[in-house]
């Protein structure tokens, strides 16, 4: 008997889409089949998302065809979209915080009586149902979701797709910014809506989710689709050398360097009902990192240390001086700088240009009597582009249409240019691809050899281990772990950032109590 083949849910042939000044997408096809996980790859400024624009009717094609189960026709715009069962999931959630669960699950397509007014009673009632039965959410639908956690928001945008019939469900990037626990939980979700028969487009740069749970990946480059493969005859490193168009042999390129005297030090400090006792030392030319589970007091205790938060007791010791709390300024001129966790919304501002995104903190050394020096400022620009491999058309070229690695390097290139003693880059590599990575990796690295201090947090246990010298555990705001990371074992430092142990300092593996 004859195998029937199976016609995709969803099917893109030979589209290409052009920008001014950029041809996004060359002829690439793309399909999608019912009740698969398809893995959509490649490095920031590959064309995923133009080519989840033209799925999602956000923008239409030049030239190519889409095919709605074997029919073709024009994808008209987002609400169209919608009606055919397309739905997407993007990193910035959409979610509405000061409207309760039931109704972000049902916005858009509200239940009204005859008379009009919203029906509340099946609202909630059918929302009651989507939590429980299909995304196991144990929440009450009277919730707002301002107080829900970011994993939480995500499942209840899962749920209105699921409101809306959705038969093909994107997901960029989901799990991003949430802890192993709630991966999993998605994971999990993921599973039960292939057992229904969903479709799900899953891009993410984490490549070992995409080996993990995905059935088909396809890899964009430049725009063009490099390859299609069913993800159990490829592997992670041919992956990795299709996404960048080479291999990649030394990701982390962590190298012993001569460490210098203490540059900073952090003396018992406290903030209460967020962090307590936190002390340690960085030396010049060293890279601490910092991990822990997310939630755990990070990035809390890095923005007091640059005095964007206050704390209750202790001391920040810079280059031996103590450095008075509460004041990023006095941080700056103490010779810290600060690479934030969110760099969209604290770290750049996406609508200004590269050249004043990169000498924000500078101009007061480029300026005189309240004038800019247009030509200082573009020399030094420059400087740093062409140094650390930039990439962008130009320096008027506004930030928030570059790549997540590009525009990563101009928050790190903007804070050395004040030349820093100590520098803490938080989540340095969340939301950008393989490539872009090694070579944020690489510039940490550099800069150690230079001198300069390094604190890395991270949520990536492979990322500290890979480049820093030296690893702190935080568990529920409390310092559970401070070891070399040279010849520890990553099952040591998760326990600890579990707070499982206690690890003693110096001690190595054996050091767990």
């Amino acid at each position: 008997m004859e195998s029937v083949e199976k016609i995709p849910l969803i099917e893109l042939r030979g589209v290409s889409k052009s920008f001014p000044g950029v041809k996004a997408l060359s002829d690439v096809s793309f399909s999608i089949m019912a009740g698969e996980v398809h893995a959509l790859c490649g490095e920031n400024g590959a064309g995923k998302s133009t080519l989840i624009k033209l799925l999602t009717g956000a923008h239409g094609m030049d030239e190519g065809q889409a095919l709605v189960d074997g029919q073709e026709l024009v994808i008209r715009s987002t609400q169209h979209a919608i009606e055919l069962g397309i739905a997407c999931i993007y990193q910035e959630l959409s979610i509405a915080p000061q409207l309760d669960v039931a109704k972000n699950l049902f916005i858009g397509n509200m239940f009204k009586t005859k008379t009009g007014l919203l029906d509340l009673k099946t609202l909630y009632h059918d929302a009651e149902e989507i939590l429980a039965r299909y995304i196991g959410l144990d929440v009450s639908p009277h919730t707002p979701c301002g107080e829900l956690s970011v994993a939480q928001q995500q499942m209840v945008e899962i749920g209105r797709a699921l409101t809306r019939h959705a038969r093909v469900i994107i997901m960029d990037e989901p799990t991003s910014s949430l802890s192993e626990a709630e991966s999993e939980t998605l994971f999990k979700l993921i599973k039960m809506l292939k057992d229904d028969n969903v479709a799900i487009v899953y891009i993410s740069h984490k490549l070992d989710e995409v080996m993990r749970i995905s059935d088909r990946v396809t890899i964009l480059r430049d725009g063009r689709n490099i390859l299609t493969s069913d993800t159990d005859k490829i592997t992670q490193d041919e992956l990795i050398s299709a996404m960048i168009g080479r291999s990649l042999e030394n990701m982390y390129q962590k190298q012993t360097a001569l460490h210098g005297e203490a540059v900073i030090e952090v003396k018992s400090l406290t903030r209460q009902g967020v962090f307590s006792d936190i002390s340690f030392s960085v030396s010049s030319g060293e890279i601490l990192g910092f991990f822990g589970l997310v939630g755990a007091g990070r990035s809390e205790i890095m923005r007091a240390i640059f005095g964007i938060d206050k704390y209750n007791s202790g001391e920040v010791v810079v280059g031996g001086a103590g450095l008075r709390p509460g004041s990023p300024a006095r941080a700056i001129a103490a010779g810290i700088g600060f690479a934030t966790e969110d760099r969209k919304s604290e770290g750049l501002m996406l609508k200004l240009s590269v050249l004043l995104n990169m000498t924000l903190v500078k101009l007061p050394s480029l300026s005189k009597a309240g004038f800019i020096n247009r030509r200082a400022q573009e020399s030094i620009a420059g400087e740093f582009i062409e140094s650390i491999s930039i990439k962008t058309p130009s320096v008027s070229q506004l930030v928030g249409n570059l790549s997540g690695g590009n525009q990563q390097k101009i928050v790190v290139a903007k804070w050395l240019m004040t030349d820093p003693k100590v520098l803490i880059v938080d989540e340095p590599t969340r939301g950008i691809d393989v490539g872009s990575k090694s070579e944020i990796y690489g510039l940490l690295v550099e800069l150690a050899k230079r001198g300069v201090a390094i604190i890395v947090v991270s949520s990536e246990i492979e990322e500290i281990m890979g480049i820093c010298d030296r690893v702190i555990t935080i568990c529920d705001g409390r310092q559970t772990a401070d070891l070399k990371t040279a010849g520890l074992r990553s099952e040591t430092v998760l326990a600890a950032a579990l707070g499982k142990h206690t690890v003693v300092a110096g001690k190595g593996d054996e050091s767990v109590e």
